[in-house]
C-alpha cells in the first residue's frame, strides 16, 4: 500500500501527525508532501510526529492570493503523481493545500482519502474559504473519514453513499493525548514568555486567525479582552497569528493593555500546556473548539456560526461572534470564583483511536477502504470484505 500524504499548515500536521504514525505501524508506505503553506507556524511539528517530508513544496509562500497558492500546490502536486503511484492520497480538513491535493489527485485519478470530512456550516462564504474548499473536496473523495455521526449526516444528506463514510472520530483528539503524555505534568515551556505567565491569576487564553474576522470584528474582540485585562484578576494569553492584517489590530488596540501578554506562535507542546492551565478560551479556530473539551474547558467561539455544533450541544462551547458584551460577559461568568469550571463529559470529538481506525480502513488486506463503514467511533467494527 503507497500513501501520498498532503498537508501545508500548521493545524493539519498536527492532525495528520497520528495518522502517519498509524500509518507507520500498519506497514504502509508513506511519502508526505508538505506544501510549507505554515513554515514559521509548522516549527518543531514535523520532528514532534516524527514526519520527514518527501517533497516539499517551492514558492507556495510567495503566492501572495489564494487562487495563486491553489495553482502553484496543484502543479507541483501533478508532476509528483504522473511520476508515482499512489493507492490514495491523504488529505485533512479544509485548507488551500487539501483542496489543490485532492483537485489534483482527482484529474490524476488517484482515490482521495479526506480525514475530518463532512463538516459544514450550510453558509458558502461562512468560514471562507474553508466551507467553499470542504465541499469541494468532498467531491473528489472516494473514501471520507468523517469526525461524527453529525458530520455523517451532513455527507449523507449531499448523496455520498453510506460505504464511502467512516466514522472515526477527530485525529487532534489522538494529536492532543499524545502531546499531553509527551509533555507530562513537570512540563517546562519552550517559550520563556509562556513560562513567565503569572501563576495568581486566572488564565484566559485566545487564538484568533479567521480572515472573515479580520477588520472591525477583530478590533472589537480585542477592545473585549481590553475590558478584561482592566479586571486585574486574569491574565490574558494570546499567541498571535503571522498574518498581517491579524497582527496590525492586534498591536493597534493591545499594545499596551494591562494584564494582556503577546505571545508569539507557540511550539504545540507549549499551547497544550497553556490549555491545561486555562480557566477559558476565547477563538475563532476550529482546532481549538475540538481541543478543548478534552480538558473540560467551557469556550467562547469568537464566530458567528460554526461547522462543528456538537461542541455546543454537549455544553463546551457558546457561539458569542465579534459581540464585545457577549465576549466580556462571558469571560467574567466563567472566571468567577476560586476554582475552574470544568466539565466532566467527555470530548464529543473523539476517544483518541481516530488514527488508528484510518490506518485499518486503508491497509487492511481483508478490508476494501470503500466498505470501512460505521456508526460511531465507540462501536467500531471493520466490515469484511465480501469474497
Amino acid at each position: 500500500m503507497r500513501i501520498l500524504l498532503v498537508f501545508g499548515t500548521r493545524p493539519e500536521i498536527i492532525k495528520l501527525g497520528p495518522v502517519y504514525r498509524a500509518l507507520n505501524d500498519a506497514g504502509a508506505d508513506i511519502d508526505v508532501f508538505w506544501s510549507g503553506q505554515h513554515v514559521e507556524l509548522a516549527d518543531g511539528l514535523l520532528d514532534l510526529f516524527g514526519m520527514t517530508p518527501t517533497y516539499r513544496g517551492a514558492e507556495v509562500v510567495l503566492q501572495m492570493g489564494l487562487a495563486g497558492k491553489h495553482g502553484v500546490i496543484m502543479q507541483q502536486l501533478d508532476k509528483i503523481l504522473r511520476e508515482v503511484r499512489y493507492d490514495w492520497v491523504v488529505v485533512q480538513g479544509d485548507t488551500t493545500t487539501a483542496a489543490a491535493a485532492a483537485t489534483a489527485a482527482f484529474t490524476s485519478r488517484v482515490p482521495v482519502a479526506h480525514v475530518e470530512a463532512g463538516l459544514r456550516t450550510g453558509t458558502i462564504m461562512s468560514p471562507w474559504p474553508e466551507e467553499f474548499n470542504r465541499r469541494v473536496i468532498g467531491q473528489a473523495a472516494a473514501l471520507h473519514f468523517v469526525p461524527t455521526a453529525l458530520a455523517r449526516d451532513n455527507l449523507l444528506k449531499e448523496g455520498v453513499g453510506p460505504r464511502r463514510i467512516a466514522v472515526v472520530g477527530n485525529t487532534v483528539v489522538d494529536a492532543l493525548l499524545y502531546v499531553r503524555k509527551r509533555i507530562g505534568p513537570g512540563y517546562a515551556p519552550r517559550d520563556p514568555d509562556v513560562a513567565t505567565l503569572p501563576a495568581d491569576k486566572k488564565l484566559v487564553l485566545v487564538t484568533l486567525h479567521r480572515r472573515e474576522n479580520i477588520g472591525e470584528p477583530m478590533r472589537d474582540i480585542l477592545l473585549a479582552l481590553r475590558d478584561l485585562g482592566g479586571d486585574g484578576d486574569k491574565i490574558i494569553a494570546l499567541p498571535v497569528h503571522l498574518n498581517p492584517g491579524v497582527r496590525a489590530d492586534v498591536k493597534a488596540v493591545l499594545g499596551d493593555a494591562p494584564n494582556v501578554r503577546l505571545l508569539a506562535p507557540l511550539f504545540y507542546g507549549d499551547f497544550v500546556h497553556l490549555m491545561g492551565r486555562a480557566w477559558t478560551v476565547v477563538t475563532d479556530s476550529g482546532g481549538v473548539q475540538e481541543e478543548a473539551p478534552t480538558f473540560g474547558l467551557q469556550i467562547l467561539i469568537a464566530r458567528e456560526s460554526t461547522e462543528r455544533p456538537e461542541v455546543i450541544e454537549a455544553g463546551f462551547g457558546t457561539l458569542v461572534g465579534s459581540d464585545r458584551g457577549k465576549i466580556v460577559e462571558g469571560v467574567r461568568r466563567l472566571t468567577e470564583g476560586s476554582a475552574r469550571q470544568l466539565l466532566p463529559a467527555h470530548n464529543p470529538f473523539g476517544d483518541g483511536a481516530a488514527s488508528r481506525r484510518i490506518a485499518e480502513c486503508l491497509t487492511k488486506s481483508n478490508v476494501k477502504p470503500i466498505e470501512c463503514y460505521t456508526s460511531h467511533p465507540s462501536n467500531y467494527t471493520p466490515r469484511q470484505a465480501s469474497r
